[in-house]
């Protein structure tokens, strides 16, 4: 069925490295930002760094991530009216029909499925904004060494990040909290399987972009197998279905319900004392977070690409990330006492689960 389209006029559209973005002012600027949920994470990195005198709105096809925004006031979200993360909705082209390569700072005109483009509209946007995200890969010296400092290094002028210390870890502005409601939903939901006196852990052991990066089901459930050993109390959300003994799901738990999965996860994370993962976007929004213990297993990244550091969290890279020299790019060498990670290396191939075990001891759980 062809479903009628709505055309939004921006006058200025740009990416990263192209239309001087930084040099926008008193504008109201739209980011379609239709990358994963870590890079939704570290959005909240980059919005007190932006220039104040314009207004930010950040919308993507897929309100499941569009929903980690929820509660902050720097970046409006602007929701698409469906929760699963796509290239379009309704009969949209691809990207709205605009092609990343070129929007070089003049007009250009989207094409938007109605419901969503009521809510664009509503914002009335002057500029729009639409990066490719590039991976540094480690590459990218201090202070712009992570992923989302390297970007802020396009789109923020020089003379505004010299406001800012970027010595210290950088304060990430989003709100990890959930309304009442959903809280009181995630524990309905809970109640057979972690009822109250027990203690949550998720597990996060596969990603969407990179498989590689990916924690075995062996060690994972030897993990888990010797967590519920230690204690017994301990039940565990598994992101990718595993169904290991004293494991659930997430989706079997949650799913259904119709709330977007990014405001369903804050609601978990506030029930949970730990996460276990890879770098996805669940572990991404407990870095960021700072609410419960994180263990970090690297097998094909390392944390100086990604994230701020956190006291309460430990890194375990296998043998792959030494073997390449991931420790030893720009991104590591560079950077001061104050912004390093707890990295621990091994010269496996896979982290063991004992080592996931003895960090969670160094943690204090």
């Amino acid at each position: 069925m062809n479903v009628p389209l709505q055309q939004i006029h921006f006058d200025r559209a740009m990416r990263e490295d192209r239309g001087r973005f930084a040099g926008v002012r008193d504008a109201r600027v739209l980011f379609y930002w239709p990358h994963g949920l870590g890079d939704w994470v570290h959005l909240g990195v980059l919005a007190p760094l932006l220039e104040p005198s314009n207004e930010y709105a950040v919308t993507r096809s897929g309100d499941d991530y569009v929903a980690m925004l929820e509660g902050q006031t720097l970046l409006r979200p602007l929701y698409s009216g469906i929760l699963a993360p796509s290239d379009r909705v309704d009969g949209e082209p691809p990207h709205w029909g605009l092609r990343l390569s070129s929007l070089r700072g003049g007009p250009a005109t989207a094409q938007l499925a109605q419901a969503h483009a009521e809510t664009v509209r509503g914002f009335a946007a002057d500029a729009l904004l639409w990066t490719d995200y590039p991976e540094t890969e480690g590459r990218s010296a201090f202070p712009y060494h992570t992923k989302m400092r390297a970007l802020a290094r396009v789109l923020v002028t020089p003379q505004r990040l010299q406001q800012f210390d970027l010595s210290q870890p950088l304060t990430n502005a989003l709100n990890f909290s959930a309304p009442a409601g959903v809280l009181a939903n995630v524990e309905r939901r809970l109640r057979e399987f972690a009822p109250p006196g027990t203690r949550i852990a998720i597990l996060s052991r596969a990603g969407v972009t990179a498989p590689r990066k990916n924690w075995s089901a062996s060690q994972a459930e030897r993990f888990v197998r010797e967590l519920r050993a230690r204690d017994s109390r301990w039940r565990v959300v598994s992101m990718d279905g595993d169904e290991f003994d004293g494991t659930a799901g997430f989706r079997q738990l949650f799913g259904g319900d119709g709330v977007p999965f990014a405001t369903t996860f804050k609601a978990l994370l506030q029930r949970s004392e730990l996460l276990v993962g890879v770098p996805a976007g669940p572990f991404h929004v407990a870095m960021a977070s700072n609410s419960l213990a994180v263990v970090g297993v690297w097998r094909a990244h390392h944390p100086d690409w990604y994230d701020e550091p956190n006291d309460r969290a430990i890194h375990l890279a296998g043998k792959i990330v030494t073997d390449r020299g991931f420790q030893r790019r720009a991104a590591t060498v560079s950077k001061p006492a104050s912004l390093r990670h707890r990295v621990e290396y091994f010269d496996t191939e896979e982290v063991p689960a004992e080592a996931v075990l003895a960090a969670i001891s160094q943690l204090g759980l």
